[in-house]
């Protein structure tokens, strides 16, 4: 009976752990990739850390303009930024993929939790310390966004 009750208690044990990693964040993000790419994405390493905007088409950012890009790895990440002066912020999921485009070798998709979303080429710069985002707009006109490589977003 002790042996049973000892058997029982390890497995009770077990399953409660297997429970609490439930918890976790896990693999299933609610976002996809964006129509056509199919299974032809991946997740680009180099974007892992906290990225602050410096400049807008060669313009310096000033500090209540700026934003963050914090990628954490696999698809994950969070967008923080300025509202009337007040920090906010939204959960984020992107997807990269290879581009053959004159600018780059490759493009990224980011999916906020608001429910927009962006595709544009991207590519890095003095030592993966610099990222630039560049897209298209309706118009037709050309956008630049360098953001540098920083330790953590300010709240």
């Amino acid at each position: 009976m002790k042996k049973r009750s000892l058997l029982m208690g390890m497995v009770l044990a077990v399953c409660g752990l297997v429970s609490l990693t439930g918890c976790v964040e896990g693999d299933d993000w609610p976002y996809s990739p964006p129509p056509g790419w199919g299974s032809d994405y991946f997740y680009d390493s180099r974007l892992d850390g906290v990225w602050m905007l410096t400049q807008a088409n060669s313009t310096p950012v000033d500090r209540y303009d700026t934003n963050y890009l914090d990628f954490y790895g696999r698809g994950h990440g969070w967008y923080y930024y300025y509202d009337n002066g007040r920090p906010e912020s939204e959960e984020l999921a992107y997807f990269c993929q290879r581009s053959y485009s004159a600018t780059t070798n490759y493009q990224i998709n980011l999916q906020y939790e608001s429910g927009s979303a962006s595709t544009m080429a991207y590519w890095f710069s003095d030592g993966d310390t610099s990222l630039w985002l560049q897209w298209k707009t309706n118009s037709g006109r050309i956008v630049t966004y360098l953001y540098t490589r920083v330790g953590a977003t300010p709240w």
